[in-house]
């Protein structure tokens, strides 16, 4: 008996000290030259010396692999818990055929299954079937999670930003389907004799000062209704109101929106967006532009009969609007002496003025030559007020120390459901 050669048994199968075969004639499945003892490179289960597990390329074991592997004997078909099909399209797109028995699989099957992962939606292809029979997890590459690009970064903290600004809503909510008394026969009849008394008469104004006019229940009540209504649908839009504040913290009294370009109160610089959120500031209304149109043109007039001057473009200039800063005033609500000098060196050398719209509750008013409140002089603006200063008059100190509460009109409140404060718009060119 040559070496190799196995002894029957009685059941009549050729076995071997390593195992029963199938094969007699295959050296690769027979007794170890130490006959009896096990070579330290025989596998654990065939006993074998030339089946190297950690180094061998194709995978020859005769007896069944561990549950879970999915993979079982040489001869067996190829599959994998409950995807053999999905597994047999996956190999015949590589040139493989796992049912052909004898057939070699090799390690770039195992491999190359991963890429097949999309056919097999139910199946987690992320573990890769080791040689040896365990099942190890295959590490994310970073092709796969590329490195954040500075854009990315920069879009999260715009996201983080736009997250900070709540929507400020001038206008009370409305809460069910309340019955709204419309005004009565005699207010309405009151406010149109008013208007019609005003076109009548003239419109009656105070000249301040040099190019400082006061415009007084200027704005009608239908007109102030389209301003409120058109600056709230402005204001919780993507740019609209916000509180502002200073570098060292401090907050403003106010609610602000900015319209045609912002404007930065910490820098005191205008731009095309508005550095808190990135934000474009809305564009100015059109029925906006043709009220200032009219109030430049009545207080042209009015500075006229008041002054018999020639050219009164020499004490008010005229101005087109670019910019226009939307202010709301809580009742608590106030603004200290400053001057509007912002605009460019051009604007501010001609004198173009500054138009103030206010509406709702009054205002106590300051304007002075110097930043000293004891020295400042006082007007209230009333609801539909009209206040224009520029010329000699541009670069006043003015500011806001009180706002009167509840002296708002009760047609505008039942119309619009204004907040209780004061609504204001100041109209420049950059």
């Amino acid at each position: 008996m040559y070496r190799g050669r196995g002894r029957t048994a009685r059941g009549g199968r050729p076995f071997y000290r390593g195992g029963y075969s199938e094969q007699s004639s295959n050296p690769d499945y027979g007794m170890s030259e130490g006959r009896g003892r096990r070579s330290p490179n025989m596998s654990p289960w065939s006993r074998s010396r030339h089946s190297n597990h950690e180094n061998a390329a194709v995978y020859r074991p005769r007896m069944p692999l561990p549950v879970g592997t999915g993979l079982r004997g040489q001869n067996d078909t190829l599959e994998t818990q409950g995807t053999s099909d999905a597994l047999s399209h996956c190999s015949s797109s590589m040139g493989l055929n796992p049912s052909v028995e004898g057939e070699k699989i090799e390690l770039s099957l195992v491999e190359e299954t991963e890429s097949c992962a999309v056919s097999l939606p139910h199946h987690n292809l992320s573990h890769n079937v080791n040689i040896s029979g365990s099942v190890e997890k295959s590490e994310p590459s970073q092709e796969r999670n590329p490195p954040q690009s500075s854009s990315g970064i920069d879009d999260l903290n715009q996201v983080k930003c736009q997250a900070v600004i709540e929507p400020f809503d001038i206008c009370l909510p409305k809460i069910g389907t309340p019955v709204m008394l419309k005004p009565s026969l005699l207010v309405k009849n009151r406010e149109k004799r008013n208007e019609i008394k005003r076109s009548a008469e003239g419109q009656i104004g105070n000249v301040l000062r040099p190019g400082m006019v006061l415009l007084k229940k200027y704005l009608s009540l239908a007109d102030q209704v389209k301003i409120v209504r058109a600056c709230r649908a402005l204001g919780l839009g993507s740019g609209g109101f916000y509180q502002p504040g200073y570098r060292d913290g401090a907050k403003l009294h106010l609610k602000m929106m900015c319209l045609g370009k912002n404007w930065d109160p910490e820098t005191g610089n205008y731009g095309d967006l508005r550095p808190i959120d990135l934000a474009v500031p809305p564009g100015i209304p059109r029925e906006f532009f043709q009220l200032v149109e009219k109030v430049i043109k009545d207080s042209h007039s009015l500075v006229q009969l008041k002054t018999k001057a020639s050219h009164v473009e020499h004490i008010l200039p005229s101005m087109k609007p670019n910019i226009c800063i939307v202010n709301f005033y809580s009742a608590s609500g106030r603004l200290g002496l400053h001057q509007d000098k912002d605009e460019s060196p051009e604007s501010l050398h001609k004198g173009l003025p500054v138009i103030s719209f206010s509406i709702g509750d009054s205002a106590e008013f300051l304007y002075s030559d110097q930043r000293e409140v004891d020295k400042a002089e006082k007007v209230e603006l009333e609801s539909g007020d009209v206040l224009v200063f520029g010329g000699s008059s541009r670069l006043i100190f003015h500011g806001v120390t009180a706002i009167k509460q509840k002296t708002a009109p009760g047609s505008l409140l039942e119309e619009t459901n204004l907040c209780p404060g004061r609504l204001n718009l100041t109209f420049r060119e950059y």
